[in-house]
């Protein structure tokens, strides 16, 4: 396969256009309400309250864009988030059905140019391999488009937003286990994939890790791995003791991050993020990290898991966002599933802002 940049993405590129940091002001977020009991292994009611309780923290410094199949399952979410606190006038109920929950994945990768114009990328989505049904998940990106009257732009390749992490200085980070897989786009090389991002998301630098944890049925996303800060941070899952899952996996993964170079030429300043101990649902291992945070307007919201290294998971990560209140949310039910609070929510970035900050 060609790895020629199609057209429409160079023009992206030629015009400005960069995928910014999740730090950077939001419009808002985009959730995906959990509309599928039986998938969720007799913890659905607890994945709920989970969604509930993000969105109304979420709705507090921004607006939420949550999509729900039907006005039954709307006012069954307004319902629990205004028990939780939230502030109804900041969410935005969209009629898009969803074979999931995972708006990272599924949602649109959205760019700003310096005039302050935006743009979706709508990836192909095929489910990490074709693992699960997609054709709603897929037909997304193209409906949220129409409903907020922004322009889409197709850059033909399958790619979830977990697999990508930049820091709108010109870096992205993702993982071998992704990327490379076969199950994404079979015969695009490293080299080709390379190129096509860097045009996609105004990028200058790539850096590869190696695989993810255990248990993650997306092959490795790099959100549950390694996340970027601001003022050259990058928070990395620290390798463990003993004979916990991932150990020889983080150990070669920092290693690799030791090397990473980035904006001036400087080293990242790694700092290690703690692992809690083993969680399983039934003879499973779940990758459960603290490296699956959120970061909204005015808060970081944290997967926490009823462990002792909670704590200090939640002051590692305050201490590298001080601008913004850090909140530890119970994830142990949304994890029964493979995901967290990154996997399950997608920033919209603010044009005006971003346009002021680029002049």
């Amino acid at each position: 396969m060609s790895s020629v940049v199609p057209a429409e993405i160079a023009a992206l590129a030629a015009q400005g256009f960069v995928m910014p940091a999740e730090w950077a002001p939001h419009e808002a977020t985009q959730l995906t309400w959990p509309r599928r009991p039986e998938i969720w292994r007799g913890v659905h009611e607890e994945v709920e309250q989970t969604f509930a309780a993000f969105a109304a923290r979420l709705s507090l410094g921004e607006r939420v864009h949550l999509l729900v199949p039907d006005k039954e399952w709307e006012h069954r979410a307004k319902r629990l988030i205004l028990r939780a606190g939230g502030l109804l006038p900041n969410i935005f109920f969209w009629k898009i059905d969803s074979d999931d929950v995972w708006a990272r994945d599924h949602g649109p990768t959205c760019l700003v140019n310096p005039l302050g114009e935006r743009r979706m990328l709508d990836w192909k989505f095929n489910a990490w391999g074709g693992k699960f049904a997609s054709s709603l998940d897929d037909a997304i990106p193209r409906q949220l488009a129409e409903k907020l009257g922004w322009q889409r732009v197709e850059p033909g390749v399958v790619m979830e937003g977990g697999a990508i992490e930049v820091n709108g200085e010109g870096d992205l980070l993702v993982t071998e286990a992704v990327l490379l897989n076969p199950n994404r786009n079979p015969g695009w090389t490293r080299d080709g994939l390379t190129e096509l991002l860097f045009a996609a998301l105004g990028c200058q630098r790539i850096h590869w890790l190696g695989g993810g944890l255990e248990g993650d049925d997306t092959d490795g996303h790099i959100d549950d791995i390694a996340r970027f800060a601001p003022g050259g941070k990058l928070l990395i899952v620290s390798p463990v003791e003993g004979d916990h899952p991932d150990r020889e996996t983080m150990l070669a993964n920092w290693e690799r991050a030791r090397g990473f170079v980035g904006p001036g030429g400087k080293p990242f300043e790694l700092v290690g993020l703690p692992v809690p101990e083993p969680i399983h649902f039934g003879d499973e291992h779940l990758p459960a990290s603290y490296a699956n945070f959120y970061i909204g307007n005015d808060a970081v919201v944290v997967p926490v898991f009823s462990q002792p290294t909670d704590a200090a998971a939640l002051s590692i990560i305050g201490g590298c966002f001080p601008d913004r209140e850090v909140v530890g949310l119970d994830c142990r039910a949304l994890v029964s599933q493979y995901g967290a609070l990154h996997c399950v929510s997608q920033q919209i970035p603010s044009a005006v802002v971003l346009a002021a900050k680029f002049r």
